[in-house]
């Protein structure tokens, strides 16, 4: 339901509150929460599909030259809006006298149905499957990050930040009491077609999932009668847009070899049947995750 909207900001908006989490863990904010959350905002979201300005005109006015600042203003933009949650801060950094910066603190909210403050620790991330002696490792496209030094990271710095005296300080000025810590972290997981990868306890089992390949397999892998597009990150969340271009496949595997060539970047390719989406994925060079 996230992906049908026609505007492409919109759709992500819709994808950013309603997908499924990555992570299976206690400190999850509730999938049933988002759900309904959704199921109150999609008529907003109808709306705006017909016409995103107020969306447009918001996301212009913000810095979202990352994927993951783009994916916090959408998540802003939905609360800002919301009749559950009011945002009580957001991006505050937290430094010690000696000007040492501890982190920042993505997001408080104070959550009307409840009557309670939380601490939401935000995230989007994709990830690489790979099997190491038998082992699933998940790595960045670009082989220079590790999921589970992502989690360990979130767990025990960022969700545990407000405990240190400076967020202690931070909670008193804003006259909290007390704060529950939330995670809230979507994106895909990718698996290659011939690797045996099981996905960790902590992986939700409904996450959403897709594939990757290397180069050398891209012959034999791509299927003939489709037709392809490399994809720059800002497409990256939800259903892609349509490319003015699309590529055969003979053309296709003469793009991702010279690219490949040129940039230590794996490659974002998606796949369409007539000009209808069909998948999405990466290509990575031969020698990747040594690249």
């Amino acid at each position: 339901m996230c992906n049908n909207f026609k505007n492409k900001a919109v759709r992500d908006l819709a994808w950013s509150v309603c997908s499924q989490g990555l992570l299976k863990d206690e400190l999850v904010l509730d999938e049933g929460v988002l759900r309904d959350e959704y199921l109150k905002f999609e008529p907003q979201l109808i709306q705006w599909d017909r016409n995103p300005k107020p969306l447009v005109d918001f996301m212009n006015t913000k810095n979202t030259r990352r994927l993951g600042h783009y994916f916090e203003q959408l998540i802003f933009f939905w609360l800002q809006r919301s009749e559950r949650f009011e945002i009580v801060a957001n991006n505050i950094p937290l430094r010690t006298n000696k000007k040492h910066t501890l982190g920042e603190v993505d997001l408080i909210v104070y959550d009307e149905k409840i009557k309670v403050y939380q601490h939401w620790e935000l995230a989007v991330k994709f990830y690489l499957a790979i099997n190491t002696g038998g082992k699933t490792t998940y790595i960045g496209p670009n082989a220079n990050d590790y999921f589970h030094l992502k989690i360990q990271k979130l767990k025990e710095h960022q969700c545990k930040i407000l405990e240190s005296e400076e967020g202690k300080s931070l909670l008193s000025e804003l006259n909290i009491p007390h704060v529950q810590t939330k995670l809230f972290v979507k994106g895909f997981l990718y698996y290659h077609p011939k690797q045996a990868c099981i996905p960790w306890e902590n992986i939700h089992p409904d996450h959403a999932r897709s594939w990757w390949i290397y180069l050398k397999e891209a012959e034999e892998l791509l299927t003939d009668t489709h037709q392809f597009a490399l994809i720059h990150k800002d497409e990256w969340l939800s259903t892609p847009t349509l490319p003015k271009k699309i590529l055969t496949k003979k053309e296709c595997l003469n793009t991702l070899k010279q690219e490949l060539e040129l940039s230590p970047r794996s490659i974002y390719l998606t796949t369409y049947k007539n000009g209808i989406f069909k998948s999405s994925g990466f290509v990575v060079k031969d020698s990747w995750p040594l690249i």
